[in-house]
Order: C-alpha cells, then structure tokens, then sequence
C-alpha cells in the first residue's frame, strides 16, 4: 500500500510535501528534506508576521514565514506528521 502526498503550500512560491517518510520544503532558497526519523513537527506562531517552525527531535530548528489564510492546510500537514512519528 503507498501514502498518499500530502502538499500544503505556505505562501505562493514555498510548498510543503510529506509522503509518510520525508517531509519537504520547496521555494526557499533550497529544498529541505526532513526523514520522519529525525522527529519534526511543526510549531506556528501567529501575528502580524506569522511564522512556521521546524522543530526536529534530536535538536534543530527551521523558521519561515506563511501565509495566514494557508493555515488550515498546514495544520493538515501537521497533524498527518505527527500521526506519522516513529515514537508515537
């Protein structure tokens, strides 16, 4: 059985994408791959500049901003992630 892609854009040129195993961002300037081994999830922060954070389990960050009216995907996102953790 395959796991369906799961893709949440963030804003108009950055996209978010799990597959069950790799969670990836596109449109930075590179793309960024995390395996689902390495525990991220996802942490928003709201505001006049909302921003998403990549919290990796074994130490790890990375911040960018999204588009408010995108946060109902990203939170789709998330929870599909953390469903899909090893340590669950």
């Amino acid at each position: 059985m395959t796991t369906p892609l799961h893709e949440a854009p963030a804003t108009d040129s950055v996209l978010l994408t799990f597959d069950g195993r790799v969670l990836e961002v596109f449109g930075l300037t590179d793309t960024h791959r995390y395996h689902i081994w390495r525990k991220p999830q996802l942490e928003f922060s709201h505001g006049r500049h909302p921003w998403l954070t990549i919290v990796l389990g074994q130490g790890g960050r990375h911040s960018f901003g999204y588009d408010p009216h995108r946060l109902g995907g990203l939170r789709a996102l998330a929870d599909r992630l953390a469903r899909s953790r090893p340590d669950r």
